[in-house]
């Protein structure tokens, strides 16, 4: 073989690893990227993730070995977080284990699964993986040892009742008097960001952005014949078609002057001109959720545009967007943030109401809520969290407010939109709604 041609073929290794990727020149904006391109991403995230934000978890936590485990189709909430893309469940019984020992922690799996080279196998037959686990406890003698329990954090109360106690056995009383409830460590690990994956989320909201208008165009709508169900559905099958996954079932609400008709049955609710319409809708992809809601409005015969007292309300949402955003800082509470939210929002005339929670590797992920729909007072415990740089919350609220070309009629503008927190402030992932969609 010639240099030359040699050059060539190590040129057409770098080009189609680039390509495969889909990091130069970005990801792309006609696609989604196929499973096979995905993988490496999301393994390569996984991995700088062990290597760089675990470390300094544990050591805040003062947790020196941190034990997961997940049986088969009933995984602990973190697992997804740390399995490749290839991993649809944990295999049989998982036993994950983060060792930190000077500065770096060891990542061990009991068992047989290595789960794409993403952990070190400690081999063991599948009835002695208890057995397995407290030899290798025994072995490097933690002083301090998480695990998944949690009263107040869903995400960190993975550990089912058996295998704590099949685990407590195991550790014997020695160390089951070292075990604590690693719940913080859990919600830290979640929450946390890597910009490589802020980047991505970016090109993730934008797949989610172009369905819902794409659902709110004439392309699906046909104003007197298409149904709210009907476009419920068609919004579910597209992202099943685009090979994408969900999380919760798409919305439609219609709001009309004067009212929709007490009792309607969904599938009764036709789409007329004149109408509001508002779709909570979300979807995941590349092992982050999104969750949007965004409004359209069904153009009367001779309008261009909806009118004043609707784009007022949005407009309003708009501004109680901007004002949860500014109460919301870094080491600031989530229920300090929804207070002075809503007391300045207020204070300003509107009608609020503010139920924000962190999004990314669930749809309603692991840190600070900002109120719930049935908490505006303050969320407990969960609500005196504080944010961190390097996260991603959904800002999720509505305004009520009156349209004077529906006899003053009072509606709802809900709104909700993906951004990011860093240490310079706030970030929209893919900016935010300010005009309806029209559909003539």
């Amino acid at each position: 073989m010639t240099r030359t041609r040699l050059l060539l073929i190590l040129l057409a290794a770098v080009v189609s690893t680039t390509t495969i990727l889909g990091q130069a020149p970005g990801y792309p904006s006609d696609r989604v990227l196929t499973h096979r391109e995905q993988a490496p991403l999301v393994k390569a995230w996984i991995q700088k993730r062990f290597d760089t934000v675990l470390p300094a978890l544990m050591q805040h936590e003062k947790i020196d070995m941190w034990i997961v485990v997940s049986r088969e189709y009933n995984d602990d909430p973190v697992f997804r977080s740390m399995a490749p893309l290839t991993t649809y469940s944990s295999r049989r019984r998982t036993i994950l284990v983060f060792n930190q020992r000077g500065g770096a922690v060891d990542r061990l799996s009991v068992g047989r699964f290595d789960y794409d080279g993403l952990f070190k196998v400690v081999p063991t037959a599948n009835d002695e993986q208890w057995n397995g686990l407290r030899k290798l406890v025994e072995e490097r003698d933690p002083q301090v040892i998480g695990v998944n329990t949690s009263e107040a954090w869903n995400h960190a109360d993975g550990l089912t009742a058996n295998e704590s106690d099949q685990l407590l056995k195991a550790l014997g009383p020695k160390y089951s008097a070292r075990v604590r409830s690693a719940e913080m460590l859990a919600v830290g690990w979640l929450e946390r960001k890597l910009p490589e994956e802020t980047e991505a989320y970016r090109h993730v909201m934008k797949v989610a952005h172009q369905v819902i208008a794409e659902a709110f165009s004439n392309k699906v709508v046909t104003p007197g014949v298409t149904t709210s169900e009907d476009l419920v559905w068609w919004m579910r099958q597209r992202v099943a078609n685009m090979g994408l996954g969900h999380w919760f079932h798409p919305s439609i609400t219609i709001h009309r002057k004067g009212g929709i008709p007490a009792g309607t049955a969904p599938d009764a609710r036709v789409i007329q001109r004149g109408d509001m319409l508002h779709t909570d809708f979300g979807l995941v992809y590349l092992g982050f959720s999104t969750d949007t809601q965004h409004n359209a409005y069904v153009l009367l015969p001779g309008e261009t545009d909806a009118p004043a007292g609707l784009k007022a309300g949005l407009q309003a949402a708009n501004r109680l967007q901007d004002l949860t955003m500014k109460f919301a800082t870094v080491g600031g509470t989530g229920n300090a943030a929804l207070a002075a939210a809503l007391s300045q929002a207020k204070a300003e005339g509107l009608t609020p109401s503010i139920y924000c929670h962190p999004v990314g590797y669930h749809g309603h992920a692991a840190g600070p809520p900002i109120g719930m729909t049935d908490y505006q007072g303050g969320v407990p415990v969960r609500g005196e969290y504080v944010f961190r740089p390097d996260t991603w919350h959904s800002i999720e609220l509505n305004v009520r407010h009156a349209v004077p070309e529906w006899g003053n009629q009072m509606v709802m503008f809900a709104l909700e939109e993906d951004a990011a927190l860093t240490a310079r402030g706030w970030d929209w992932i893919d900016g935010r709604q300010t005009q309806f969609y029209l559909i003539k």
